[in-house]
């Protein structure tokens, strides 16, 4: 799509231009984004879950829990409460996750907002679609690899 700026998050939209929520792009790589609002501040690499009103909010195990089937992105920028812009839910990208994360895991939701771990703690959801394929380092881990992710079982 013409003018999809996927590192700049906006604060408006303009009536009749531009995208409107829930809107698709695919980039030239085959990544694939969702055109969403930001339901609190999101920090760049965040895992989020998106509403069916496309409304983002960085996950945890309390807006996870009861939404199975609820469908999961990355942010690939900082986004203010209200912004507009995309999130990631197709292709390779980096994501925030806990100490620890080890490479080719599936990987469930935490109590810490915006980071995922695969510690398979009792009452986080899997999040299908969603599996490292590189090792963490500092609480980023690169080479995710993203498949039209969505909350999975409680475990």
């Amino acid at each position: 799509m013409i003018g999809a700026d996927l590192s700049n998050p906006v604060s408006t939209l303009e009536e009749g231009k531009g995208f409107g929520l829930g809107d698709r792009y695919c980039a030239t790589n085959g990544d694939e984004y969702i055109f969403v609002q930001a339901d609190g501040a999101i920090s760049a690499n965040d895992v989020v879950i998106i509403s069916e009103a496309y409304q983002a909010d960085q996950i945890d195990t309390t807006n996870s829990a009861g939404a199975l089937g609820d469908r999961v992105g990355v942010a690939p920028a900082a986004f203010a409460d209200d912004d507009y812009g995309w999130v990631q839910v197709k292709g390779t990208c980096s994501i925030n996750v806990a100490t620890g994360a080890a490479a080719n895991t599936k990987l469930n939701t935490t109590a810490t907002a915006g980071r995922v771990d695969d510690d398979a703690t009792a009452g986080a959801e899997t999040i299908h679609g969603l599996y490292t394929t590189g090792a963490e380092s500092s609480n980023v881990a690169a080479g995710i690899l993203l498949g039209d992710p969505h909350i999975d079982a409680t475990l």
